[in-house]
C-alpha cells in the first residue's frame, strides 16, 4: 500500500498520522466496501420519507393562485345585489379593525 505524504496542520506542523489509500478489489468495488474494512460492512441504502405535512404543502403548491370558481360566484352575487349583506359588511369591518390593532 502506498503512503501519501502527511498534510500540514494549521501552523505548518504535520498531522499526527499519515493518510493512506485503501485498495479496492473487484468484489469490494461491486459492493462499495474497501478491503481494509472487510465484507462485514452492511451495504447502506438511501431512503426518503415524506410527511403528511409535506404532501399537503405539495398539493397546495399545485393549486392555482386564484380559484376562478370563487371569483365568479362572488361576481355573480355582487351583480345580483346579494353579496353585500349587513352581516358580511360587519365581518369585513371587524376583520379590518383586528388587522389595524394587531395581535
Amino acid at each position: 500500500m502506498s503512503e501519501i505524504n502527511p498534510i500540514s496542520g494549521t501552523h505548518g506542523a504535520p498531522l499526527p498520522t499519515p493518510i493512506q489509500r485503501t485498495q479496492m478489489d473487484g468484489a469490494s468495488m461491486a459492493t462499495g466496501t474497501s478491503s481494509t474494512h472487510g465484507a462485514a460492512r452492511a451495504n447502506p441504502q438511501d431512503r426518503v420519507e415524506l410527511s403528511d405535512h409535506a404532501r399537503h404543502l405539495e398539493r397546495l403548491k399545485q393549486m392555482p393562485d386564484i380559484r376562478q370558481s370563487k371569483v365568479e360566484a362572488a361576481r355573480n352575487a355582487i351583480a345580483e345585489g346579494v353579496y353585500e349583506t349587513p352581516d358580511r359588511l360587519r365581518a369585513a369591518l371587524l376583520k379590518m379593525l383586528d388587522e389595524i390593532d394587531g395581535p
